[in-house]
């Protein structure tokens, strides 16, 4: 049997520490779920044909969904196998559990939670953190792994706008944003990008450095625009980053801003030969729109779904 097979540094946000970023993470489930309780589940949400409810079905822990222990198992045996379609994997548990009531889709939500705060309470996460997981896009440690979910809870966050939910707290959206751009970086990393990425929303936000030595990922303050930059508030970036808002329009319109077109386009390939990247459409539709709105510079890259 392999052993777990560590990432050298740096290595992204897994370098954080085991402690701050399950802080972290738990702290946007609570956030999450916080966003769930304000909701009619019963409402469409933003999702074309999903209620609140089906919106939700996928992030619960169930007894034929539980992801974590796979991952864990993964992590201490060399990688594990490539995963499987992840949409049509989703589609099956929320086809599976359509009939759950709100209570158990909402006990669903909180089993998540508390599986994902009880790990990082314990020996696990000081263990594997650096360990390589085998993703939908490619090998990540995995304690950016579980990081990366924060990313999906604050988009499905803003899906659940036309329930009636609450808007998502900044900590949650916050940590979506930074979870996009590790990913990024490590994305940068595997193809020897030498790049300085950074999004930036009014209150702050997140920079990555790669390399083909590794990648570093930091929250950057208010004001901080380093290297190729993406900004806009931190709604309209992950809606874009998830295919959820038209990007030209952001772009006329002012609330999306990009700098270094040119290293957008160095980008282009990497993000294109990766599909459904959380962290790469941002970039990918960043500079598929502002070619657009510039009188077609380039192809049309395409939006993506988060």
């Amino acid at each position: 049997m392999l052993g777990p097979t560590r990432f050298p540094s740096p290595c992204g946000l897994a370098e954080t520490g085991a402690s701050p970023l399950g802080d972290a993470v738990v702290g946007a489930w609570d956030a999450f779920l916080a966003v769930v309780d304000s909701a009619d589940l019963s409402r469409p949400s933003r999702l074309p044909g999903w209620t609140g409810r089906d919106t939700c079905i996928h992030l619960g822990s169930w007894d034929d969904h539980r992801v974590l222990v796979g991952l864990v198992e993964a992590a201490r045996n060399g990688g594990g196998s490539p995963p499987g379609d992840v949409d049509e994997d989703n589609a099956r548990l929320v086809a599976a559990h359509r009939d759950a009531t709100d209570a158990e889709v909402r006990a669903a939500l909180q089993r998540s939670r508390d599986v994902i705060a009880a790990w990082f309470g314990g020996p696990e996460p000081a263990e594997l953190g650096a360990a390589r997981v085998r993703s939908s896009v490619g090998e990540l440690p995995l304690l950016s792994l579980l990081h990366a979910g924060c990313y999906e809870l604050a988009v499905h966050a803003l899906d659940l706008a036309p329930c009636g939910a609450d808007a998502p707290s900044p900590l949650l959206l916050d940590r979506g944003l930074g979870a996009l751009i590790d990913v990024t970086g490590a994305l940068s990393a595997r193809s020897g990008i030498e790049i300085t990425v950074t999004a930036q929303a009014p209150d702050g936000g997140w920079s990555l450095s790669s390399t083909s030595r590794g990648w570093t990922t930091r929250p950057v303050p208010a004001g901080v625009f380093a290297g190729v930059g993406v900004s806009g508030t931190a709604p309209d970036l992950l809606d874009a980053s998830a295919g959820r808002a038209h990007v030209p329009v952001l772009l006329v319109q002012r609330r999306l801003k990009v700098q270094e077109l040119s290293s957008f386009m160095r980008l282009a390939p990497l993000l294109q030969d990766v599909p459904g990247v959380p962290g790469g459409p941002v970039l990918k539709a960043g500079v598929a729109g502002l070619s657009s709105v510039s009188g077609g510079v380039g192809r049309l890259l395409g939006r993506l779904r988060g």
